[in-house]
């Protein structure tokens, strides 16, 4: 960046507080999150394959029949192209900490803060931030474990600014967007390529067996906003939806969704230059536009087999014809979470204000809602994740993880770690499931009580 994006940039972390996870974590999306995210915090505290994908259907059909347990890693936000957010795995009885690793910062550098994970059965890779005594002396941060939470390597990126976007395993590489997009080597942390830019480059990634998509929310000193795919090989494929914004323009939204051969693209533009905000339908092969509908989304997307599902207006849940993008359903909440809505056993599970709702995907019918409150930790932050062999749901919340009956919301557990957000599993047929969480300073593993982990 140039010195004075370099020095806006500083002025407002010193008014944020520069040691602030939480602000550093958030970037329309951004500033409103941040501002509730503090509310609900206030009133709280008074490589494998990329995923099995969880089948759609109208649960008045009856619930969806749960898969066997199968090798499942987690390898990108919201667990697959989908964002389902539901692995083949079964949880039952209760969680117990296996162990949990805190990232250390470089000498002369302060730890920023936490902000996710992903996982294989060969190795857990987390996202931190930490800052030093100069502009680059630290940045966006990347360490790789072993499954038992053994070191195994360190990246940092030298750059200024981060926003706590979730890594991806793509290939043989794990990909770090945030303010640069570097692939790395996933046994050493070696840096294999710069892919869409060596600085200045914020968003999402989807890696799939066709390529990786991803997207540019934030103009600073680097590229305009777009949406992008590349190959297997690493190699640019397109770009589209290139915006022409004026400086520090964004996309408050910025959610990508992968679905048989469509991506869809949800954005919030601060500066609708040329392109406006809305839904966009691209062709995951070319870039080119097929569909697009305005609205205004303030939440990632998932989907089924038929429709996609995401938060508008920041407090209606609304479905969309994946075929039209037309709106087949809504229903307003007290307030809608920015994470993408968990599908599982025939269901569409929201995190709101201050519970889970279960609704019917047919119909937008209130299937169940359950007080558990959710906990996030910020604006890319999820509390939810699904367990599709045992129907078990898993809430982080402020007093614990909670474990939920997807088929009714009852509460059947809760304990372990209190504030943790941003659950994930894999499952290993060898071993069974884990569970990770963060927190403010590091990851934890959590394992079913009856395991001998």
């Amino acid at each position: 960046m140039s010195q004075d994006t370099l020095g806006l940039m500083g002025q407002a972390r010193a008014r944020l507080g520069r040691n602030s996870t939480l602000m550093q974590a958030l970037g329309g999306r951004r500033a409103f999150t941040a501002l509730a995210v503090i509310v609900l915090a206030f009133t709280l505290s008074s490589c494998g394959g990329a995923g099995t994908v969880a089948g759609g259907g109208s649960h008045g059909g009856g619930p969806t029949p749960p898969p066997a347990p199968k090798l499942d890693n987690w390898v990108m936000y919201g667990h697959d192209g989908q964002h389902t957010s539901a692995s083949s795995a079964s949880i039952t009885g209760g969680l117990k900490q296996a162990w949990r690793y805190d990232p250390v910062p470089l000498s002369g550098n302060t730890f920023g803060g936490m902000f996710n994970a992903v996982a294989t059965t060969s190795g857990v890779y987390i996202h931190y931030s930490q800052y030093g005594a100069t502009v680059f002396a630290g940045g966006p941060s990347m360490d790789g474990l072993s499954t038992t939470g053994q070191h195994q390597w360190s990246y940092v990126e030298h750059r200024d600014y981060e926003e706590g976007h979730w890594l991806s395993v793509f290939g043989s590489g794990v990909v770090l967007q945030d303010d640069g997009e570097p692939l790395d080597n996933p046994s050493t942390g070696a840096l294999i390529k710069w892919l869409a830019n060596s600085f200045d480059s914020w968003g999402e990634t989807i890696p799939d067996a066709t390529g990786l998509y991803g997207t540019n929310t934030f103009l600073a000193d680097g590229a305009d906003l777009y949406v992008y795919a590349y190959s297997t090989s690493n190699a640019l494929l397109w770009k589209a939806l290139q915006q022409k914004s004026t400086k520090y323009s964004s996309d408050g939204d910025g959610g990508l969704l992968l679905v048989n051969g469509t991506l869809y693209y949800a954005a919030d533009y601060t500066d609708p230059s040329p392109n406006a905000s809305g839904i966009y339908a691209l062709n995951a092969a070319s870039g080119a536009k097929i569909g697009y509908v305005a609205t205004t989304p303030t939440s990632e997307m998932s989907a089924d087999a038929n429709n996609i599902y995401l938060i508008e207006n920041s407090s209606t849940l609304v479905a969309r014809s994946q075929s039209t993008l037309a709106k087949l359903w809504s229903v307003n909440l007290t307030f809608g979470s920015t994470a993408a809505p968990v599908i599982a056993d025939g269901m569409v599970i929201v995190a709101t204000y201050n519970s889970v709702a279960a609704f019917d995907p047919a119909s937008g019918h209130n299937i169940w809602t359950t007080n558990v409150q959710p906990v996030y930790s910020g604006q890319y932050s999820t509390a939810m994740c699904a367990a599709l062999v045992s129907n078990t749901l898993v809430v982080t919340s402020f007093d614990g993880v909670h474990l939920l009956n997807i088929a009714n919301g009852a509460d059947t557990w809760h304990g372990s770690v209190a504030g943790a957000s941003n659950p994930i599993i894999v499952n290993d047929p060898a071993v069974g499931a884990t569970v990770y969480v963060t927190d403010g300073t590091g990851v934890i593993a959590l394992v079913p009580l009856s395991s001998s982990r």
